[in-house]
């Protein structure tokens, strides 16, 4: 598969060019992506929406098998404790043989944050080749870290490494959203329609959710 990245394609530092070309592309391909993406709009995300690659695993360590709503209101009380990402990843590493939650976090969870620590000094900066790697090979490499799957590789991929090409069919809100707008929860037969244009796809039907618009598409023909 190419390699897709928003910062290749952002060469004027536009950061909703290259996500409407995505868009113009997904508007030919079924009318209800042309139907979600004219009641959209543009996209309105800056990537990367987490700076570092400590943010980005942090959130996307807290954030799995969670509400939103869950990750944020967990994430927010450890930044003010510990007023950076690096910072609570270095009270995870001290912390996560305890038994049992402590802050918000599972033991599990914070035992990945301090595995990511681990990593960190044994692999050094090799993540910041992520971005320019096919992405068989990057989801391969990541998820060697203990404790980050599937699911977590991808939010990193598209919040942090700003990837084109990420179709993340494991996450329940896309499954959601593909059966509220394309009428179906089979997230392979959807990869097909999208193909080219996965992230931009995925961040569309994420704000269906997002926005709570899910009755715009109730009814009329599906194709």
């Amino acid at each position: 598969m190419n390699v897709y990245s928003i910062f290749k394609a952002n060469q004027k530092k536009d950061v909703n060019q290259p996500y409407k070309q995505y868009a113009d592309k997904l508007s030919k391909r079924h009318p209800r992506f042309k139907s979600l993406i004219d009641l959209i709009g543009p996209l309105p995300y800056t990537v990367p929406v987490w700076p570092s690659i400590n943010d980005a695993v942090l959130y996307a360590t807290v954030g799995q098998m969670l509400s939103a709503s869950a990750t944020m209101s967990i994430i927010k009380k450890l930044l003010e404790e510990f007023h950076s990402s690096t910072k609570v990843i270095a009270w995870a590493v001290k912390s996560f043989k305890k038994p049992g939650p402590a802050k918000g976090l599972s033991q599990r969870k914070r035992r990945t944050l301090a595995e990511w620590s681990g990593h960190l000094e044994t692999a050094g900066k090799t993540h910041r080749k992520w971005a320019d790697m096919s992405l068989d090979e990057y989801r391969q490499d990541i998820t060697k870290v203990w404790g980050l799957g599937p699911w977590a590789a991808d939010m990193i991929a598209i919040f942090h490494l700003g990837r084109m090409d990420v179709w993340p069919a494991q996450d329940t809100g896309i499954q959601r959203a593909c059966e509220i707008v394309l009428k179906s929860r089979d997230t392979v037969k959807v990869k097909k329609r999208v193909s080219g244009c996965e992230t931009v796809a995925a961040l569309y039907l994420w704000e269906v959710l997002n926005r709570n618009i899910d009755s715009e598409f109730n009814g009329g023909s599906h194709g």
